[in-house]
């Protein structure tokens, strides 16, 4: 079933909160994962030499309840680096949504992967939990520019750009608030009213 938005936001929260990471801003993705095998000892990880994984960055295996991540990224996660952080909070999400199977993140996708419903439909779940573990919405200010939102929570730019966009819609179904129109359609509605075409639309102005 899919999930909402909210929902989303309620499992990084909780699962945070588990882990005793809930308010805290950019915890490291090591400290993330050693504190998930301290609460659930049947989790692991394995660190892959990259030739051994070229078809994938890192990947979750349910059965063994492991994550495997290329040499590579987990040097590039020590690091800190956005992409690497963004592939194993990818990785984490699978085994948070409880997904069955033998999956990964790949820059190229599997004729399998593309075509399979399963597969498809968790992938895309996976990708849309994985930066709200990374940034969730409770520790973002209001107001947060997207730069605000990279540099605080370490994401990519265009990660923060769409973050932020999720964090404004969730923002404003909780006030019942609809979403602003683009200042371009503003404009022009402006312009219809100005020449005297009816509109009813709220513009913001007193003419």
């Amino acid at each position: 079933m899919h999930k909402t938005d909210e929902e989303l936001e309620d499992i990084a929260r909780t699962f945070l909160r588990k882990v005793g990471l809930e308010y805290q801003i950019k915890p490291d993705m090591m400290t993330i994962i050693s504190k998930l095998k301290h609460v659930d000892p049947g989790f692991g990880y394995r660190r892959v030499p990259d030739e051994e994984m070229p078809d994938a960055e890192a990947q979750w295996y349910s059965d063994d309840i492991e994550i495997s991540m290329r040499e590579s990224v987990f040097v590039a996660m020590q690091r800190g680096e956005p992409r690497a952080r963004m592939t194993v909070s990818h990785e984490l999400s699978h085994y948070l949504l409880k997904h069955k199977g033998h999956l990964n993140r790949s820059p190229v996708k599997s004729a399998v992967e593309v075509s399979v419903k399963r597969i498809v439909s968790q992938e895309s779940e996976a990708r849309r939990l994985a930066p709200r573990i990374l940034a969730p919405e409770h520790l973002i200010p209001e107001g947060a520019s997207v730069e605000d939102i990279k540099t605080m929570f370490g994401l990519s730019h265009e990660a923060a750009v769409i973050r932020k966009e999720e964090i404004e819609a969730t923002r404003r179904r909780r006030r019942g608030e609809k979403r602003p129109l683009p200042q371009s359609i503003i404009d022009y509605l402006k312009e219809a009213k100005r020449r005297g075409y009816p509109v009813r639309t709220d513009l913001g102005d007193d003419t």
